[in-house]
């Protein structure tokens, strides 16, 4: 072989080792950072889900990875379990592993006005099922924790359906994924007769005709049935451990979650629904849809509301999750790394 092609070839064949050299290169230089949160797509981690999608994360000389769970409660326990520096899940469940020992404190809030969720009932069920009164006896399916320790969602379908004069062992829970296999997966075999779920699988379910919205929380009229209803929904936290070993970590978190709600805040809904990259055409126009509809669902910045803590604690006594009244929510919250507000 001629020298000079032989020089090339070896040239040429060196090249995609040099790429790949300089590829792991530049991970190493990225510290990773793991966050357990519900999903994918459920909506009010869509702030968390952004950062990586950005690169608010690379920004930081950090690499964001995104771990997905059934249910919050699940994804907490993981990151106890030191698989993971952080969890995102709804911020009622805390309280339940604090009394267990299991310390864990929020750092910031993800969710300004509460999310838009509802009832979801079976296609087929529309003569028998018409008001929420016809569920008594039936089973609906939703995201579960474990035998000691309710998600959030599992808590709020309990104090809705008590309000409306159903008992939650009155019903049959059926366990799902808080994702979009594990709500139509539920409604299409059948193996519930109604999920209680959040937006974007609410709209998914109706367009792909599993099912028909018998409750939508978004109606104010139903919320009012709802002692603080304008109450935390889900918070990005951390163990109490983690906390006290390092909190530059958490202070860098909290700095991406920062940037993603401050971004989130100035797009449209055009431009975050472009960057999620949704195959679907139906899919991206029902999201850009709710996104519209729902602009503040998200935390305004990640400073804790007084006002929200508060409405957080008439929401958990009268759901019978807060039953010392001399517990101050605020021991759950580590308002020194993002601040409070009124």
């Amino acid at each position: 072989m001629n020298p000079s092609r032989r020089n090339i070839l070896k040239a040429l064949s060196a090249l995609p080792l040099a790429t790949l050299s300089g590829t792991a290169m530049a991970n190493a230089a990225l510290t990773p950072i793991r966050i357990n949160i519900p999903g994918p797509r459920s909506l009010p981690f869509l702030p968390i889900e952004l950062i990586p999608i950005l690169g608010i994360d690379r920004s930081m000389s950090t690499q964001l990875i995104i771990r997905y769970f059934p249910s919050g409660v699940r994804a907490l326990e993981d990151m106890l379990a030191g698989n993971a520096q952080f969890s995102a899940q709804g911020f009622t469940v805390l309280h339940a592993f604090h009394i267990k020992g299991k310390k864990a404190q929020a750092l910031a809030p993800l969710s300004g006005q509460a999310p838009p969720y509802g009832i979801v009932v079976r296609d087929d069920l529309r003569q028998q099922v018409k008001s929420v009164a016809d569920l008594k006896g039936r089973s609906i399916g939703i995201s579960v924790g474990n035998i000691t320790s309710k998600t959030y969602m599992q808590q709020m379908a309990e104090a809705f359906l008590a309000a409306n004069g159903i008992y939650p062992h009155e019903v049959r829970w059926v366990p799902t994924a808080q994702n979009w296999e594990g709500q139509f997966g539920v409604l299409a075999s059948k193996s519930a007769d109604a999920v209680y779920c959040e937006e974007p699988f609410m709209s998914g379910l109706v367009r792909k005709k599993a099912g028909f919205v018998l409750s939508d929380f978004s109606d104010p009229r139903i919320m009012a049935k709802i002692p603080g209803a304008e109450h935390l929904r889900a918070t990005l936290t951390t163990s109490t451990k983690n906390l006290e070993q390092d909190s530059r970590h958490a202070e860098a978190m909290v700095r991406m979650l920062r940037q993603s709600l401050e971004w989130m805040a100035k797009a449209g809904a055009g431009e975050i629904v472009n960057r999620l990259d949704l195959q679907d055409k139906d899919e991206k126009l029902e999201l850009i849809d709710i996104l519209t509809r729902h602009r503040g669902m998200f935390a305004s910045d990640v400073r804790f509301s007084r006002r929200q803590v508060e409405a957080t604690a008439r929401f958990m006594r009268a759901a019978g999750i807060l039953t010392d009244d001399s517990f101050d929510l605020n021991t759950l919250i580590a308002s020194q790394i993002a601040g409070v507000k009124p």
